[in-house]
């Protein structure tokens, strides 16, 4: 019976960890998000340094 309940739990953590993609879904500290976002040119520089200091 044990054995059961740790089955269910791993399919349920398997199918709640994934995007639609099939990837694993991570948690970004706030300072990545924000560098990845001026990496691809979503914000300029100015923005960038202001929210950088923000999030300090």
């Amino acid at each position: 019976m044990f054995i059961w309940i740790i089955v269910i739990i791993a399919i349920y953590y398997f199918y709640t960890h994934r995007n639609s993609d099939g990837k694993w879904l991570r948690q970004e500290a706030p300072s990545e998000l924000l560098k990845m976002r001026y990496v691809r040119g979503e914000i300029d520089e100015e923005t960038y340094r202001r929210m950088k200091e923000m999030i300090k």
